[in-house]
């Protein structure tokens, strides 16, 4: 077989450089339209953003696009605002204006930019076709285009660069997603410290202010809005900063929370005595990363009563804040900074198991967060309760449904007296009562382990009780187990999170209604949760 050597044939070389250079080409215009698009964390803005690069590449007519609800299990349209009011989607059905569900799943299968117009209709010159929009193990949406072209103008560039947008619009949406639920857990976080009537100020090694809440500023004088990165030497002075500085210094050589009094005058003619309490702030890996000072102004004889009856528990206050909420907002910060800076866009595994990690730890602040805003409104006087007749039965189904992940390796069982009165109570708290009792026994289960709940009826009281075959308490516990901050401390629930809230906040609730709870345990066995609520008109 005769063979030309490369320099002797040119045309053979033009072809290939030319093959090069397109190929160069085309990933240049990829890294270009992925940097458009992942760059933006506006919903709104990715949108925008990917119709119109998808207009430079396709001169359509008309384009819309839907995104998967989660919660109705349905497409909905997401851009535009308005409904399509092409006359050529024929194949939209009545209710959303989206193609049939059979096309709409062949197509998200298939992963593909796809041409839904049948290959008869193209003497119409309008052309529609669907994009998906999808992560390797999600669907996002997909894209309605409309175009006026001929069948030779899709071509295998096209659908490439199509299919390519798709999927780094994909990833926009979601780390648009999880950059939304982090910025609702902040404001959700921000709101909560802002909540608390005593003053919080937080500060790092070097004595920057890395947090600071209103009431601080109130109970210290302060004039100063922004305080934020401002070492505490630049706006407090006097005997305050003094113990400031005696605090901070035998915190952080000592390692655990001191309390300190000291006589402050924060404006001209006022002298207040304020209570500082100090404690360490260290990081998941256990090293300092500061310190958190707590103010109260004792000179209010209200304060002062209170305080009495508080005392004992608020350097555990301070340090389980301080641990329960730094624990997932290290874990999130960190997650998502690695999300943003080293994981590659391609990497979908590492990404999944990155937003994974992010939203269990998300989900997990907002248990705590929710704890300590019950917390301080109980604390504060302002826990009301709205009174309305509902299904305690219906209430504790709904309940086991929503643990039903967690409960596959488990048996859950119900008991229910027959024709069940309608329960005259605050609806919300009765769930937030059985939510807590029912994820403690699944929690302090083993796998294979049985939960009960019963209600029955005694004359004109409901009583319902939570068992389990956890594994136990004993009896010198039980007295403590309703105490604001308490857990139970042994080797076989050390690794078990909790905040030591939720029963306390539960037997309120209860005690609100004129109803009691109590508590039975067998260390190794189980333990049985009752509470008993009056059947009362109101």
């Amino acid at each position: 077989m005769n063979t030309t050597p490369l320099e002797k044939d040119p045309k053979f070389l033009t072809r290939t450089i030319s093959c090069l250079t397109d190929q160069i080409d085309l990933f240049e215009t990829f890294q270009d339209l992925s940097l458009k698009i992942i760059s933006k964390f506006d919903l709104e803005a990715i949108l925008t953003t990917f119709c119109d690069i998808v207009q430079e590449v396709m001169n359509y007519k008309m384009a819309s696009i839907y995104l998967y609800n989660d919660t109705n299990d349905r497409f909905y349209l997401a851009y535009p605002k308005k409904e399509p009011t092409s006359q050529k989607l024929e194949d939209y059905d009545e209710k959303g204006n989206l193609p049939e569900d059979k096309i709409v799943n062949w197509v998200m299968k298939q992963g593909r930019w796809t041409v839904i117009t049948e290959f008869d209709e193209t003497q119409t010159n309008s052309i529609i076709s669907l994009l998906p929009i999808r992560s390797p193990k999600k669907h996002i949406g997909f894209m309605v285009i409309e175009t006026q072209g001929k069948w030779v103008q899709y071509n295998e560039k096209v659908g490439s660069i199509l299919n390519f947008l798709a999927s780094q619009t994909a990833i926009a949406i979601e780390n648009q997603q999880l950059y939304t639920k982090v910025n609702h857990s902040n404001a959700y976080m921000s709101d909560m410290i802002e909540s608390i009537s005593n003053g919080i100020m937080a500060v790092d090694t070097k004595g920057q202010v890395t947090l600071v809440n209103k009431n601080a500023t109130a109970i210290l004088g302060i004039k100063k809005k922004k305080l934020t990165g401002v070492h505490y030497d630049g706006f407090l002075d006097g005997n305050v900063k003094r113990e400031i500085d005696h605090l901070l210094t035998l915190v952080m050589k000592k390692g655990y929370a001191l309390e300190s009094m000291v006589n402050h005058s924060p404006y001209k003619e006022v002298n207040i005595r304020i209570g500082i309490t100090a404690t360490l702030l260290t990081d998941k890996y256990r090293e300092t990363i500061g310190a958190i000072f707590i103010f109260r102004d004792m000179t209010a004889s209200k304060e002062i009563e209170r305080l009495t009856r508080l005392d004992e528990m608020k350097s555990e206050f301070v340090s389980n804040v301080s641990h329960e909420l730094r624990t997932p907002l290290s874990i999130i910060k960190s997650y998502s900074e690695a999300l943003l800076t080293q994981v590659k866009p391609d990497d979908f595994q590492t990404r999944e198991k990155f937003l994974t990690v992010i939203d269990n730890e998300t989900d997990r602040l907002s248990t705590i967060v929710t704890n300590l805003l019950d917390l301080s409104k109980i604390e504060a006087g302002k826990f009301h309760l709205n009174y309305s007749k509902f299904s305690i039965e219906e209430v504790i189904h709904s309940i086991i449904t929503a643990f039903k992940p967690k409960t596959q390796k488990m048996s859950v069982l119900t008991e229910f007296d027959s024709a069940l009165p309608l329960l005259n109570a605050d609806e919300d708290k009765i769930r937030e009562v059985l939510l807590n009792l029912v994820a403690n026994s699944i929690k302090f289960s083993p796998e294979g382990g049985i939960i009960n709940i019963s209600v029955e009826q005694n004359e004109d009281v409901i009583t319902c009780s939570v068992s389990d075959t956890g594994i136990g308490m004993h009896n010198d516990k039980l007295k403590h187990i309703f105490k604001k901050f308490y857990r139970v401390d042994n080797s076989d629930t050390y690794e078990i999170e909790g905040t030591g809230l939720g029963l306390s906040i539960v037997k309120h609730i209860i005690e609100s209604h004129k109803g009691k709870i109590s508590v039975e345990s067998i260390f190794g066995k189980g333990s049985v949760f009752t509470f008993s609520l009056p059947l009362l008109e109101r």
